[in-house]
């Protein structure tokens, strides 16, 4: 028999268990990509409400585990997207506003 046959994916727990089952697992996998506790614990915090939100549309066709990691890897990006976009801009980007130059700084 293929392994992929005889795995059951269709058995999940349920939502209440998941912190205690995954917990651990997707803070360590958000710890090692964003370096800073806080922001792990808001994006296990984020995924948690996520999946708690989608998990009647789950179609059973990854372990929960991996279903959860997904949404997590997710959430990771639309950080770093947000704080890129949120950057502060340094003293001489912020004196150079439209209409605010004078000639003789571009030379």
């Amino acid at each position: 028999m293929d392994v992929m046959q005889s795995r059951d994916f269709s058995h999940s727990s349920t939502p209440e268990q998941w912190l205690d089952g995954h917990g651990d697992y997707l803070f360590r996998f958000a710890l090692l990509r964003v370096q800073n506790e806080s922001t792990a614990e808001d994006m296990v915090q984020e995924t948690l409400l996520a999946a708690l939100s989608a998990h009647h549309q789950r179609a059973g066709l990854s372990s929960e585990r991996t279903w959860l990691t997904g949404i997590l890897k997710h959430k990771i990006i639309d950080h770093f997207r947000c704080s890129r976009r949120e950057q502060p801009l340094d003293e001489d980007s912020a004196a150079a506003l439209p209409g605010e130059t004078d000639a003789d700084d571009f030379f």
